[in-house]
């Protein structure tokens, strides 16, 4: 029997449509695969889809240009057959679900995602590695999961015919967005409007998501080596530079650095009066001891960038523009003051009035040696002034710190009271006015505001010298601001003032960036005004005033100030000081070395390296719990060194406490735990939920 023919022209409709169903699967293969990717890297460091779908809601532009990154590294691969290509997606999926994981695990230990510099230390990975609780077990299973995908499309997904055409193109789409995503990086980032928080890793990867946010910090963490970096080089620098001052070690003298978030003095703006001095002790102090100008490398905000100069010796204007060297390059023990003096018999504090995982001090402090760091969440019931904890909080618990301890100290206090911003609309409690024609009313609200609260940081620094007085130790006391603050919009009232003109000349800059600074001591040391250094000679100078030995790097400053080559500043105006390119040509060297190169200088003076700081602490001391009772339903937990965050933990599950003193807690006892042996813990956690300080566990029956 002869078949009917079928109609040509239903033939071809068939065929069409048969067409775009498979023309429509692959357009739906090329844009699921990068999204199902992308979606996976943000679900495994987030932890749950809701962070997930807030965070494709809330940041749009960074989600979509995370997923041009993706589509074009996903889809380069399309080049390859059909099998190939799934394979080799899958493979992505598991490195990506990979590093997602791990970064939240190192959240989770460490408060802060992984980084890029992570991946670049292998010592560092080992570390977080062995810190991560079931992280093999999670990584084999991810793993597992993906050789099973691997497995089912070997089996299962049959082979496509070879789409030439249609591959080279997906390949050169691919190509090219990764060409213009690589080369032009920094324009795309200015399109989207994309921001690199500096101060929050986490934050930042909130914001940008895991892929940008890790991408935007791999593009500010770039740091090539001098050209002429090698070891006989350091040696060079390290053998010729010797410590320039005398040294004493049987002298031992408290000292105190006090960085005063924005603390500047406001008088000096010549055509701008008060009708009272805003910081008299600052004035009386400027007259009495030994003073100057510090050049800060950053202008109303960077705090980080100041300490890490103080506290090291090393300069950020050797590094990118705009990096926060405490958030993206500590991540090796450092010879920072704390070290150095902790080698010459001294106890090393950190004292902060603010969260301890702001800049990444929590993990900084510990790199640098700093025995304990006493935060905010240590502080009982601390008294505040506008949004901050007052600076006289951070006087009282220097002076505790002085006064309990039986070595000399060194502390580093970084206050927070003055933080802007300073409000256009004016303080009704003001008392310190300003009498100025040339300002705008908003200016003057501003500059009242901001001279007012300066007032209060500066009675806090007289309680704290008078304080010092009566405790009969000797002293020497660095106070100084850490920026000029941020006195409104474009620097209005700045310009307002007839301070600066337009913050693009060299007078202009030099304005901005001088913060006065005093020191004082009650052991007789002659003294010196007008002083004039950056911020990253001020460890160097308290050194030498006290006559303690340093590292190799403020060895190698206190010869640059014996030359009065002691200011680094923006490399646009650095020729306009003193200091010659030989000197910096080796600055550059030693600080490469000790920062990021191979460390050539312990090699020479082995006796400065620095070591893991396994006895750091937060907080001032270590709860402890040494006994505890119940009584009907109540709970009462006895110990020392109590504060009042301090919660207890029974079973590991946190229950209502009350803080009754530095040796009593209370709590109702859960119901379920009557006649059963109680296992209790003391935990205290930070504002991003992470434990910074436990007890000994102790047991009742």
């Amino acid at each position: 029997m002869r078949l009917p023919l079928v109609n040509s022209q239903s033939t071809k409709i068939i065929n069409n449509k048969s067409l775009l169903h498979k023309l429509g699967y692959s357009v739906v293969l090329l844009l699921l695969i990068p999204f199902i990717i992308l979606v996976s890297l943000e679900l495994f460091y987030t932890g749950n889809i809701h962070s997930v779908t807030a965070w494709i809601i809330n940041y749009s532009k960074e989600f979509i240009l995370s997923y041009i990154v993706t589509f074009a590294l996903a889809n380069i691969f399309y080049i390859f057959p059909r099998k190939i290509y799934l394979i080799i997606s899958s493979i992505i999926f598991t490195l990506f679900s990979i590093l997602g994981f791990v970064s939240r695990q190192k959240l989770i230990n460490k408060g802060s995602p992984l980084v890029p510099s992570d991946l670049l230390l292998a010592k560092e990975a080992l570390e977080i590695s062995e810190a991560f609780k079931g992280v093999t077990a999670a990584v084999a299973l991810i793993i597992f999961a993906s050789i099973c995908i691997i497995f089912l499309i070997i089996k299962f997904i049959p082979a496509a015919k070879y789409k030439c055409s249609r591959k080279i193109a997906v390949f050169s789409l691919s190509a090219l967005l990764l060409f213009f995503l690589y080369t032009y990086f920094g324009q795309i980032q200015r399109v989207f409007a994309l921001e690199l928080i500096n101060y929050s890793q986490a934050m930042n990867y909130d914001q940008n998501g895991m892929m940008l946010g890790f991408i935007l910090e791999a593009k500010n963490q770039k740091i090539s080596s001098p050209s002429d970096y090698q070891q006989d080089t350091i040696n060079n620098i390290v053998q010729n530079n010797k410590a320039s001052y005398t040294i004493n070690p049987d002298f031992k003298p408290n000292i105190i650095f006090v960085m005063s978030e924005a603390f500047w003095d406001p008088t000096l703006m010549k055509n701008v009066t008060f009708n009272q001095d805003p910081i008299p002790f600052f004035h009386s102090l400027q007259k009495s001891q030994t003073s100057g100008t510090m050049l800060s490398a950053v202008y109303g905000g960077g705090t980080a960038n100041t300490e890490f100069e103080a506290l090291t010796g090393f300069s950020t204007q050797f590094l990118p523009a705009g990096t926060i060297a405490y958030s993206q390059y500590i991540n090796r023990p450092i010879e920072a003051l704390p070290t150095v003096l902790k080698s010459q018999g001294y106890s090393a504090a950190a004292i902060h009035t603010y969260d301890n995982w702001f800049y990444g001090r929590n993990s900084v402090y510990k790199s640098f040696g700093f025995d304990k760091f006493i935060s905010k969440e240590f502080l009982n019931s601390p008294k505040f002034h506008g949004n901050y904890i007052s600076d006289i909080e951070l006087t009282n618990q220097i002076l505790k710190e002085v006064n309990n301890t039986n070595k000399p100290d060194f502390i580093y206090a970084v206050s927070m009271e003055d933080h802007g911003p300073y409000g256009t609309s004016e303080n009704p409690d003001n008392t310190i006015k300003t009498q100025a024609s040339n300002l705008t009313p908003e200016s003057q609200a501003i500059l009242n505001n901001y001279a007012n609260t300066i007032n209060d940081v500066d009675k806090s620094l007289q309680q704290l010298i008078e304080g010092l007085q009566k405790s009969n130790q000797p002293t020497l006391v660095v106070f100084y601001g850490d920026h000029l603050p941020l006195l409104g919009d474009n620097y209005s009232v700045y310009k307002d003032a007839d301070f600066i003109t337009d913050a693009n000349s060299y007078e202009d800059y030099l304005n901005l960036h001088s913060v006065p600074f005093v020191t004082w001591n009650n052991f007789g040391l002659e003294t010196t005004s007008n002083l004039r250094l950056s911020a990253n000679y001020m460890g160097t100078l308290a050194l030498e005033m006290t006559q303690k030995s340093g590292s190799p790097m403020t060895d190698f400053l206190s010869n640059l100030m014996k030359d009065d080559s002691d200011t680094i500043i923006d490399p646009v105006y650095q020729s306009q000081e003193k200091i010659n390119l030989d000197q910096i040509s080796k600055y550059k060297d030693l600080q490469y070395d000790l920062l990021f190169g191979n460390e050539f200088t312990y090699e020479f003076t082995p006796n400065h390296t620095p070591k893991t700081n396994d006895n750091y602490i937060q907080g001032s001391a270590l709860p402890s719990i040494t006994g505890a009772t119940i009584s009907g339903d109540e709970l009462t937990v006895h110990g020392e060194n109590f504060v009042e965050n301090d919660k207890i933990y029974i079973y590991d599950k946190e229950i209502k406490t009350t803080y009754n003193g530095t040796t009593t807690l209370t709590a109702v006892v859960p119901k379920n735990t009557e006649n059963k042996k109680i296992s209790i813990q003391l935990k205290l956690s930070d504002s991003m939920n992470k434990i910074i300080s436990q007890s000994n566990i102790y047991s009742i029956n």
